[in-house]
């Protein structure tokens, strides 16, 4: 196909605006926390003391601990540490502190790094991007220097069809078109950096859209290539059929929920069985609902602290609504139910949503799908690491990389609070944090 070329889908605007969202929402309102404030006036660096702090770890919840940050990275947390009389110390008391967010489904380009870090979204799985930006980014993540972004992970470049759905960006990308090219366009991801390989299966047809998609019998011999590579192969899906047809594929990971039917519960048990991981995207699904979280999270918060880009891509509507939330949300709560590792993911920065701000209302969205406080901040922390096989980050404990989030309040009773933002750490170093402002809940 020459650049001048345009399949029909292309030219509908809707379509070309929907990306990589998916198509079912969810009216929330967004509770707004009141200020916080450091506790205890600058933040230290590097190595220091949190002290008498609640602490989620990445599991679950424990009142009055310490944690040892030394030389950007974890020492020790427990109860009533010897630590040394010159250690810096920030008072802890009132306040939760937790691991840094993980946001596992983003595409980056710009300044987004750095608008996601200020929110406390310290890493990022990013499920689409040019590969020139993953290899630019990479060094930043072993490296435990001052920095002002968020860390990168990336599948880099998608496995669609030519004129399929992830070639309507603009970025120059591989595609293929049979079973038989999927071992060496794999290959040639692996060797161009990326960390994982995600497949795009999409027709269109929850939308009225007719897409060029990837076949059964090549989506099923990338699977197959990835694992031969040691790589994790994801997956596009926005229909239940496809997802329970990936699942028999072997496939590791899906990156949005479907919106069509609500999952059955056996279904449900057949991809915790087969230790699948799910990430709903539940922000960017409101939005294509019309229902955006967008205008309440911006309303939370001081306007000083949202970019440009932010305030862009959060006001951003769909050309049309498409579907209601009710199929997305009870699929995501009979998965959870059934075992299945939910991680916390974004879209960002599809309309409606913004580089790290909607992580605050996905762990929202996550919780009215049945998730307690602990298990959606399991799934914005210790799950994404450990789904994608990384090991420096995502929990608190000793050698993990001291990228810290500090909220004003107790998140165990009340989750609204990670708006709260008393402190954000990378690599052991303060960053500039992002302040809600309202002084009552709505």
């Amino acid at each position: 196909m020459t650049p001048s070329e345009r399949p029909p889908w292309r030219r509908d605007p809707f379509i070309a605006a929907v990306g990589i969202a998916a198509f079912v929402g969810l009216l929330m309102t967004l509770p707004v926390p009141e200020p916080a404030d450091p506790p205890g006036g600058p933040l230290p660096e590097t190595t220091f003391a949190v002290v008498d702090v609640a602490v989620f770890d990445g599991e679950e919840f424990r009142p009055h601990r310490d944690v040892w940050v030394e030389d950007g990275r974890i020492r020790a947390v427990g109860q009533r540490l010897r630590l040394p009389d010159d250690l810096p110390r920030v008072d802890g008391g009132g306040h939760t502190l937790l691991p840094g967010l993980i946001d596992a489904h983003t595409h980056t380009y710009g300044l987004v790094l750095t608008d996601a870090l200020r929110f406390g979204v310290t890493t990022v799985f990013d499920q689409f991007t040019s590969p020139s930006i993953l290899v630019q980014k990479r060094a930043a993540r072993e490296d435990l220097s001052r920095g002002n972004e968020a860390d990168l992970f990336s599948a880099g470049n998608v496995a669609t069809a030519p004129g399929g759905h992830g070639t309507q960006f603009g970025v120059p990308i591989a595609t293929l078109t049979t079973a038989g090219e999927a071992s060496t366009f794999v290959r040639e991801r692996k060797e161009e950096g990326s960390d994982w390989i995600k497949i795009i299966w999409e027709d269109g047809g929850t939308f009225g859209a007719d897409i060029p998609t990837l076949d059964r019998e090549t989506i099923a011999a990338v699977i197959e290539a990835a694992h031969a590579e040691e790589l994790l192969a994801v997956i596009h899906v926005s229909t239940l059929e496809h997802g329970l047809a990936a699942l028999e594929m072997g496939v590791d990971g899906l990156v949005h929920v479907w919106g069509d039917e609500v999952i059955s519960e056996e279904d449900a048990s057949r991809f915790a069985e087969a230790g699948v991981f799910v990430i709903p995207t539940l922000s960017v699904r409101v939005a294509a609902a019309g229902e955006s979280l967008g205008p309440d999270l911006l309303e939370a918060t001081a306007p000083e602290y949202v970019s440009p880009m932010q305030r862009q891509t959060l006001t951003q509507t769909f050309p049309r609504p498409v579907g209601t939330s009710e199929a997305s949300i009870e699929s995501v709560r009979r998965l959870h139910a059934a075992g299945v590792r939910i991680l916390a993911g974004t879209d960002a920065p599809n309309p409606g949503t913004g580089f790290g701000i909607s992580m605050h209302g996905e762990l929202r969205l996550l919780e009215r799908a049945g998730l307690t406080p602990a298990e959606a901040l399991a799934a914005a922390t210790a799950h994404p690491p450990a789904a994608f096989g990384i090991e420096d980050r995502g929990r608190l404990q000793r050698g993990r990389i001291a990228d810290l989030l500090l909220v004003a309040g107790d998140l165990e009773g009340d989750l609204t609070r990670t708006t709260a933002i008393a402190g954000v750490w990378k690599d052991g170093f303060p960053v500039e944090a992002a302040w809600a402002t309202s002084p009552e809940p709505r």
